[in-house]
Formats: C-alpha cells, structure tokens, sequence
C-alpha cells in the first residue's frame, strides 16, 4: 500500500536565531489518521539554528504545509528528528532519529525535553508500514537542491 507522502524543502523561523531550513519528508495513513513526519537536519543550516534547538517552530511551520498537501485531518502526528552525515561537514557515524515529543496547546507547539525517545531506521520503517526512507542525498539531488 502506498502511503500519501510529501518530500520537501522547509523554511522555518527559530525564534531565537532567525531563518532557517530543514529537509521534511511526511507520511500520512488516512485509514489509520496517523502521519508521521521526518525532519532531516542538513548540513548548510546554520549550527545555532538546529531542528531540536527549536523544534516547537520547525512544527508551527510543518503543519500548513501537511495540512494543504497530505490532509486537512492529520490526526495523530509522530514527529522524528533525523541527523546524519547529511547533517553536519564533519562525518558524524551512523544516522540518527529521536522521537520528538511536541504537543500542540492552543494553536501552538511545546516541546517535553524528557520526553524524546531513540528509535531505529527499523523502528521508523515500521512507522512507514515498511517502507524504507530514502537516503537524503538521493532525495536533495532528486528535488534540485545544491548546498
């Protein structure tokens, strides 16, 4: 079964460093209403803009764009910090993902700090009904993107 997916490019505002940039890659299951989203940290985003310094916002700006691409009701929404060699000019080890934690209260987002939970690239397969996440320079080549 294919999923409804969206892989883009998105421009955030951290609201302590200013513009900022990560790449979003979404998975929605309208049978289930759950989407799950990955947000990769990329190398070229500035280092005091990092997705987990503020990633209330990355969620404030993620959630228009999922709602007008994937699904007006998203339901329930696991959202999954993503880092790898992608991520930084140094070669950092094996890829990374965190579990994140946000609720939204009254329009906005908060973050639970203890509540961010390791998972695996087979924990996150399974979230995607088995199907593997792409590697994230096949997906920045794919959609033009040049650091």
């Amino acid at each position: 079964m294919s999923l409804p997916q969206l892989t883009r490019l998105l421009r955030w505002q951290n609201r302590w460093s200013g513009p900022a940039h990560t790449l979003l890659r979404a998975f929605h299951d309208p049978a289930t209403r759950e989407t799950v989203v990955i947000v990769s940290e990329l190398a070229d985003n500035p280092t005091d803009r990092g997705i987990t310094g503020d990633f209330p916002s990355v969620a404030d700006a993620a959630l228009p764009v999922l709602r007008r691409h994937l699904s007006p009701d998203l339901g329930h929404v696991v959202w999954i910090a993503h880092f790898g060699d992608f991520s930084s000019y140094d070669p950092g080890g094996p890829e990374t993902f965190t579990r994140m934690d946000v609720t939204e209260v009254g329009g906005v987002h908060q973050e639970n700090l203890h509540g961010h939970e390791p998972v695996t690239a087979q924990e996150v397969t399974a979230l995607l009904k088995g199907h593997p996440l792409a590697p994230v320079p096949e997906i920045l080549t794919r959609l033009g993107y040049q650091r």
